[in-house]
């Protein structure tokens, strides 16, 4: 007789929840928290539900694996897949040697779905010896009321490998920091980079919405253990309103960490930015990101460098996108492999 499957929380242990730096206190699957202490835009405080950036981990030798999702909403871009926006993304192997295995994705229109992620029940090849160490990523943009994971009550579920450090990667920007236009949410730029380096990876990508605002930057001081903070939301603002913003958040920021390395990124060029005349508001932004960097490094700030983002689509950045602005998956690849160097110095942190 077959067993019935058992829905496991991963809010619970052995497995670990990532992404979300204030879950202990609130038990949410949100990126910021539900009633922060400063001012955050409406806009950002309905974008801090949707869940990019999250994962789930844990190994097991499961014959059946299952996943059962339920969302605040349906998807609803036109220019991004139902999967990236709303899809679970499956990932095997450990950190550092990760493979795609498959994605969950829901049906068009609806808001609550069951996937098989494998089910190896009736074939001769599955041990209950073989372990996988299994990575789930959260959809990209949406929210999640409600993820379990089904397997039958024999199987073991144990943690996955621990990180190298108890650290984390914090990304604060735009839309295509929080993924768009990825075709499924491991394809994320922070997503690829988060295989590469056994480290807790935060995504604070806000849409059109990550501005650089005061109340913003006291709350993203408030997560602990930083090894590193990359600010990239320059796309979403004027050169003006950047000149306005960049040095107080940089400095909002160091006033708590002082020493936590930042990495500067400007936007990657869109398609039209000549004929719509943003060429050079583009050209003045990416070159106060790059100048305000040379000047607090010779105040002393050893701690900051500069991701020139004219450079990271390469030599096909004008077949990188979806839409002229947002990348596909290409371009995330071709923005990953390209900014890995600069956090290179993860391999080697040893933790505290």
């Amino acid at each position: 007789m077959q067993e019935e499957l058992q829905w496991y929380s991963p809010k619970e242990k052995p497995f670990r929840l990532s992404g979300f730096a204030w879950f202990n206190e609130e038990e949410r699957y949100r990126r910021l928290p539900v009633n922060p202490e400063y001012h955050i835009p409406p806009r950002v405080d309905e974008l801090a539900d949707h869940t990019s950036g999250g994962q789930i981990s844990f190994r097991t030798n499961a014959s059946k694996l299952e996943i059962k999702v339920k969302l605040t909403d349906a998807a609803y871009m036109g220019h991004m897949t139902a999967s990236g926006q709303c899809g679970f993304d499956v990932y095997v192997g450990e950190s550092g040697q990760q493979q795609y295995y498959t994605t969950a994705i829901p049906s068009l229109l609806d808001q609550s779905y069951e996937k098989t992620v494998w089910d190896f029940t009736n074939s001769n090849q599955h041990s209950s010896e073989h372990f996988r160490e299994v990575t789930l990523y959260f959809p990209l943009y949406q929210g999640v009321e409600e993820v379990l994971i089904g397997t039958y009550p024999s199987a073991v579920i144990e943690p996955p490998t621990p990180y190298s450090s108890d650290k984390r990667v914090i990304f604060y920007g735009t839309s295509i920091t929080q993924g768009a236009c990825a075709s499924r949410p491991g394809m994320s730029y922070t997503n690829i980079l988060n295989r590469r380096f056994n480290f807790e990876f935060i995504n604070l990508g806000f849409s059109g919405s990550g501005r650089g605002e005061q109340g913003v930057a006291l709350t993203i001081r408030e997560i602990e253990r930083p090894a590193c903070f990359v600010l990239d939301y320059e796309a979403n603002v004027s050169y003006k309103e950047y000149k306005e913003t960049l040095l107080p958040f940089i400095q909002t920021y160091r006033e708590v960490h002082p020493d936590v390395p930042i990495v500067i990124v400007s936007r990657i060029p869109f398609v039209q930015d000549k004929e719509i005349g943003e060429y050079e508001d583009y050209q003045n932004r990416r070159e106060y990101s790059k100048s305000t960097v040379e000047k607090l490094k010779q105040q002393g700030d050893k701690n900051i460098s500069f991701i020139d983002g004219s450079t990271l689509l390469g030599e096909y950045w004008h077949e990188c996108t979806v839409d002229g602005i947002h990348p596909n998956d290409l371009g995330f690849m071709e923005m990953a492999n390209r900014m890995e160097s600069a956090f290179a110095f993860l391999k080697t942190h040893k933790g505290d």
